[in-house]
């Protein structure tokens, strides 16, 4: 259910029972093997099926993944658009997202789309697999967007096939990046 005329607007939404995925990471530590290849799999499946449903997510990151006992659960559309308004909603000079879970082209006020989440989804992967943000963590927001903008990711501790998606996921140029169908493709064999 959902009304947003009310006062307060309100949406109604499955609950979810789960531990967010940077609570997991925070706590546990980086995931073992088999169950990161869970969470990428899950999580590429999650935008693959939004990004055909028209929509982008525009802010995926450890808090908005959920783990669940029927695996991962991507949660918080709270800023997401439709793919055709994501343009007309993002005013110049303004960031809709956390700094370092962005892509290139939401600091550049680039065309956001799903090439975005798929950057996303790279670092995401980086961080269940090595418990760190691959950008670094330390310093403003500025900081974090220039090492987006013109560094490397810290990658190490991601070792196998996994690894090369995430690379791929992290190209600056958004049209080189895979889709969120064709990391699923990958992930499943």
């Amino acid at each position: 259910d959902a009304d947003p005329a009310a006062t307060p607007p309100y949406l109604v939404t499955e609950f979810i029972d789960g531990v967010p995925l940077g609570t997991a990471v925070g706590e546990g530590g980086p995931l073992d093997e088999s169950t990161l290849h869970g969470v990428a799999l899950g999580v590429a499946a999650a935008l693959a099926a939004v990004h055909a449903a028209g929509v982008v997510h525009r802010d995926l990151k450890p808090a908005n993944v959920l783990l669940s006992l029927s695996g991962p659960r991507v949660i918080d559309f709270g800023i997401a658009r439709a793919l055709d308004s994501a343009r007309q909603h993002t005013q110049v000079g303004t960031l809709i997202g956390t700094p370092g879970w962005m892509a290139p082209e939401q600091f550049r006020g680039g065309s956001i789309g799903p090439p975005s989440d798929v950057f996303s989804w790279g670092s995401l992967v980086a961080y269940a697999a090595t418990g760190r943000n691959p950008w670094g963590a330390e310093g403003p927001p500025t900081a974090l967007a220039h090492r987006i903008l013109h560094g490397e990711p810290d990658l190490a501790g991601l070792t196998g096939p996994l690894r090369r998606h995430v690379e791929a996921a992290l190209r600056k140029d958004p049209v080189r990046r895979p889709t969120a169908r064709q990391l699923v493709d990958a992930l499943l064999g």
